[in-house]
């Protein structure tokens, strides 16, 4: 009960899906110095990832990605992911996580507020 509650008000991170998830581990993997990975999820269904340092900097290049498809939709190619087109954008941390603070840094400077 208390999970949904918290869900419902958004409290509780998203989890990745399972393609998401395989590219947070690789980013994570070629990033070292990365603690988590910011996810941008949009409305066509295409992703923009990349690794966040403990500063809140990138910590890799940004990739462009859609599930089970060769190469990013038209409209990515078009406008690189427009912002205005987020439906949804959270970070993955890696474990183990960063305090509180460093945590809600990283997220505003990041994500925004």
């Amino acid at each position: 009960m208390v999970k949904k509650q918290q869900a419902r008000r958004g409290k509780t991170a998203p989890s990745p899906e399972t393609g998401e998830q395989a590219m947070i581990e690789a980013i994570l993997e070629g990033s070292p110095e990365a603690v988590g990975v910011a996810v941008i999820r949009l409305d066509c269904g295409c992703r923009k990832m990349a690794a966040v340092s403990l500063s809140g900097d990138p910590a890799s290049k940004i990739i462009v990605y859609r599930d089970n498809a060769q190469s990013i939709c038209d409209q990515c190619k078009d406008d690189h992911g427009d912002f205005q087109r987020v439906v949804k954008q959270f970070i993955s941390w890696k474990k183990p996580e960063p305090d509180h603070a460093a945590m809600a840094m990283i997220s505003a400077k990041v994500l925004g507020s």
